[in-house]
């Protein structure tokens, strides 16, 4: 009889409501008695939170397993163990008691509605990429081919350099001239913002590129190569775009 083959997951694990390392070793010991293997957590690491509704700091951490569960079988799985540590989904950047998500599952690609892996925010967010080079430094992301520990590298260069563009529409365009001025006086050391012709390519020092649209963004798409750096932003006013932004900004940044 021949080995079963066992696929190498990236799991991120969050929370910020009563929770503590203890949690997320205990709900890792519920992965190990599903049947996944070679579960080993990293560091945990206190993160600020994103949005007004986040609450309090949160614990972040990552884990890496061995699974012969198919991936829509061990998201099913994650967030049953996330039930068990009464996890309530309510709103997307809201307090939680325990979150657990599928970051990198072997090389994947899927872009399905019950399956979006690698998870599409994954190299941008430094509450992520931060306690992942902890167990996955060598995990290569296999839309952008690069590893956890490239992805994070980029990611601390300052200043980070973010290029934004209108998104292409007359609107957009309105948005962008109101917004700049904005950006303009908010640069700081850490990162800095460049107003940018969607035409161009993107410069070779720019981390990713910001387009404007107005209307509301439903999703984070995936990038679907190393040139694809491009992330969507939007809102039906300019208040909401720039809290929008504000969130992007404490997410890359930490």
């Amino acid at each position: 009889m021949g080995v079963l083959a066992l696929d190498e997951c990236l799991i991120a694990l969050g929370g910020n409501l009563q929770i503590s390392g203890q949690v997320f070793k205990d709900a890792l010991a519920q992965l190990h008695l599903r049947g996944c293997r070679s579960v080993e957590m990293g560091r945990v690491l206190t993160t600020r939170p994103v949005g007004a509704e986040a609450g309090q700091e949160f614990l972040n951490a990552a884990a890496v397993l061995r699974t012969d569960q198919g991936p829509v079988e061990l998201l099913r799985t994650l967030h049953e163990i996330e039930s068990m540590f009464h996890r309530v989904r309510t709103r997307h950047w809201g307090p939680r008691t325990l979150d657990l998500d599928l970051i990198l599952y072997s090389d994947l690609i899927s872009n399905i509605p019950q399956l979006v892996v690698p998870h599409p925010a994954m190299w941008y967010r430094r509450f992520v990429l931060e306690p992942a080079i902890d167990v996955a430094a060598d995990m290569v992301h296999p839309t952008l081919h690069e590893s956890v520990a490239e992805l994070h590298r980029r990611l601390m260069a300052r200043p980070l350099r973010l290029e934004i563009c209108s998104g292409g529409s007359a609107s957009d365009d309105r948005f962008f001239n109101a917004i700049m001025p904005q950006l303009r006086d908010a640069r700081n050391n850490e990162l800095e913002w460049r107003p940018r012709d969607f035409a161009s390519g993107i410069a070779q020092d720019t981390f990713a590129r910001i387009l404007l649209r107005q209307g509301e963004i439903l999703s984070v798409s995936q990038p679907l190569h190393g040139k694809s750096r491009e992330i969507e932003v939007g809102g039906m006013t300019v208040a909401e775009v720039l809290v929008q932004l504000e969130h992007l900004s404490i997410a890359m940044l930490g």
